[in-house]
């Protein structure tokens, strides 16, 4: 038998192509195959911005660019079918001596399909190689655009999925200094009210599509009630402040 091909975990940074490192690029350029998860949601936005990230600097010229479809869904059953079906598809490339890469928005490792999967391909090829390339997060892009420090000396630092029960979100607010709100596009009426009635709406800054095209920094989070957001969105809310 041939030598397994390595999986590669890469995250392509927040939008802006710039923001890819050094390394990421050299890994993409290098692997035969560039998985690029697709989701119903973010079929517009998220399978082909990924893509073009990543297009934007390494020649994908001969690669084999495979599209694995990932339910937005909480069905467990429904959701393991389908890891499980990408893992296979990733598996048979590696089984073949290609190198493959996952790549995701942000970093591989937060918030992202790719931990889902490599349990599975471990399953089917338990002695493959995986290897991750940490990318720079969505946050830490929108903390730039604002100028908004996310953690200072001892402070404490929260990331809260779009999922989120308010008293949860409540309970981050009490506990931590800096709170980040992810995808808040669906919540953004509920996650308002509760900023204005805690009293830390004044210190909430809304970032939108961060390196993209078309990317929104609202400091006045009022201005957001009732409007329609884009899915990449996201609400960081720093307590306090720089002596």
């Amino acid at each position: 038998m041939g030598k397994t091909g390595v999986l590669y975990g890469v995250g392509v940074g927040p939008g802006d192509a710039e923001l890819m490192t050094r390394k990421a690029v050299r890994i993409l350029g290098e692997a035969q195959v560039i998985a690029v998860p697709k989701s119903a949601e973010a079929s517009a936005d998220g399978l082909s911005k990924a893509l073009s990230i990543a297009g934007a600097v390494v020649d994908m010229t001969g690669k084999t660019v495979v599209e694995l479809p990932f339910p937005m869904t909480r069905d467990k059953e429904r959701l393991r079918a389908s890891r499980a079906a990408a893992a296979s598809v990733v598996a048979g490339h590696l089984a073949a001596g290609r190198d493959a890469a996952f790549i995701t928005l942000g970093d591989a490792l937060l918030y992202s399909t790719f931990g889902y999967i490599v349990p599975f391909v471990k399953e089917l090829l338990p002695d493959a190689r995986v290897d991750y390339v940490p990318g720079i997060t969505s946050f830490s892009a929108a903390a730039a655009l604002s100028g908004m420090p996310l953690a200072e000396s001892g402070e404490r630092l929260a990331v809260i999925p779009a999922a989120y029960d308010m008293e949860e979100a409540r309970g981050a607010l009490a506990a931590f200094d800096t709170v980040v709100f992810m995808k808040v596009n669906r919540a953004i009426d509920r996650i308002t009210a509760l900023l204005e009635e805690v009293g830390v709406a004044d210190r909430a800054v809304f970032v939108s599509r961060a390196g993209w095209p078309g990317e929104q920094v609202v400091t006045d989070i009022s201005e957001l009630k009732g409007a329609t957001l884009d899915y990449f969105s996201l609400i960081i809310v720093r307590k306090g402040r720089s002596s």
